[in-house]
């Protein structure tokens, strides 16, 4: 009894996993979640989906996970689920195939030949030498099909039958395997590839990219050597819009210069599986401040935006907070100056030409701004997808199936050629399981030349 239930429980999975009706339904949610993965941003802080589509949608968005879409769980499961059944359905399927594959079609007889649907059949009183005949319909059918096997001694005659591409009943099972290896390949690559940035000015290098997930965490990634930005280059529409980004950057391994190359948006750098795309750029300022003491000493500081300016003598530390290229036609800068503890400062606005005083602890000090002007860093997207050739062979595969499936058919030409009385009896058959309307171009070149053969004797 226990086996029984077992033996139906497990012809419902196989029913269940094997419903053309579930690979239907599992296709379109994977067709539309892989279309919401693509309008919708990936990869953005949670702050980023709240300001942008409001607190409803962020709710969905953050529950479902559909930030990082490619990666949350119940779309891997619903690859999988698609996966298994794939595999369930070909499993099943193929013991029908390896029938229709393995199945001899000289194993017919005379009234079966003129069941098939394309047919035609000669009766010749002989008149004539029919060893001749014989060999001459034989021929005539030989030069237009190619080989062909023959069997003796059917229904008192000679069966000849030629057959082309018996192997199309395989190609569903190769777009079945090139799924499969798809998946698998963007599993693949989803789990051992990376996405990151790489922000750099001219003449700075990293090792790593830096990756942000959508809490906000930061992460490095070693690239495995070094990318260095020699020079970047900007050039701008009368408008002020980005007209041209290029950035010239060169590969470094042990410190030496292995790779040079200049890119561009659409014209990555590719070293070692790992490319970098032209994605953005940021301008950024370079300042040259005197600070005064009230003692009368001096110090001129060289700042960036992501640097900060120390003064060793005086415990003094100064940083950008904002700048703007033009205020009433001069360069202006937001400057925080404190002691190097951070318990005593303030931040203060720089307008060239203008000096500013400010108090840190008991001294004063007089800041102006001696120089300003913009440099820009080169915003790279950087990307290692290990998984892109198994899908690409993945793709290849499909195609190979695809052009198997819909243009290569099984083609069954048969001739027969006995003896019904007196009379020399021949009979075609044709049969293809696609693409009828060739076939039966070919059947018709055969006809006429058996028709020609019968008429010259």
């Amino acid at each position: 009894m226990k086996t029984k239930n077992a033996h139906s429980q497990s012809n419902i999975l196989v029913r269940f996993f094997s419903s053309v009706k579930l690979a239907v339904f599992l296709f379109i949610i994977l067709a539309i979640t892989s279309i919401i993965g693509t309008i919708l941003p990936q990869g953005e802080s949670l702050q980023f989906y709240l300001e942008n589509y409001g607190p409803f949608y962020f709710k969905i968005i953050k529950t479902l996970q559909l930030y990082d879409t490619y990666h949350a769980w119940w779309y891997l499961a619903l690859m999988g689920l698609f996966s298994v059944n794939l595999i369930v359905c070909t499993i099943k399927r193929l013991p029908y195939t390896m029938r229709l594959f393995k199945r001899d079609y000289l194993d017919l007889g005379k009234d079966a030949l003129l069941n098939r649907p394309f047919k035609a059949q000669w009766q010749i009183a002989q008149k004539t030498n029919p060893a001749d005949l014989k060999e001459e319909i034989k021929k005539s059918f030989l030069a237009l099909v190619g080989k062909a096997r023959m069997k003796q001694d059917v229904d008192g005659g000679q069966l000849y039958l030629a057959e082309k591409g018996r192997w199309n009943y395989w190609g569903v099972y190769l777009i079945h395997v090139s799924i499969l290896i798809i998946f698998a390949g963007a599993v693949f690559g989803t789990f051992t590839g990376f996405k990151g940035r790489v922000m750099l000015l001219e003449g700075e290098s990293t090792d790593h990219a830096v990756q942000m997930d959508a809490h906000g965490n930061i992460k490095k990634i070693p690239l495995g050597f070094t990318l260095k930005c020699n020079d970047f280059q900007v050039d701008f529409y009368p408008n002020g819009a980005p007209k041209l980004f290029k950035s010239d950057l060169s590969i470094l391994e042990n410190g030496q210069e292995v790779l040079k190359r200049s890119i561009v948006v659409n014209s990555p750098l590719t070293y070692k599986g790992v490319t970098f795309y032209q994605s953005s750029y940021q301008s950024v300022p370079d300042l040259k401040i005197r600070i005064v003491s009230s003692d009368g000493e001096q110090k001129i500081l060289d700042l960036s935006a992501f640097d900060k300016g120390l003064w060793p003598k005086k415990r003094i530390l100064i940083g950008i907070i904002k700048y703007l290229p033009n205020v009433h036609g001069a360069p202006a800068a937001r400057i925080y100056v404190g002691d190097v503890s951070g318990n005593q400062g303030d931040a203060i606005w720089l307008l060239k030409g203008h000096d500013r005083e400010v108090r840190v602890g008991r001294d004063t000090y007089r800041l102006s701004l001696i120089s300003a002007k913009e440099k820009f860093m080169t915003g790279l997207q950087v990307k290692k997808d290990p998984g892109v050739w198994i899908v690409w062979l993945g793709c290849t595969i499909m195609i190979i199936g695809f052009g198997i499936v819909f243009w290569v058919g099984h083609r069954r030409t048969w001739l027969w050629i006995g003896q019904d009385g007196d009379k020399l009896n021949i009979i075609l058959a044709g049969q293809t399981n696609k693409n009828k309307v060739s076939f039966e171009k070919e059947f018709n070149k055969i006809k006429e030349a058996i028709n020609k053969q019968i008429g010259e004797q």
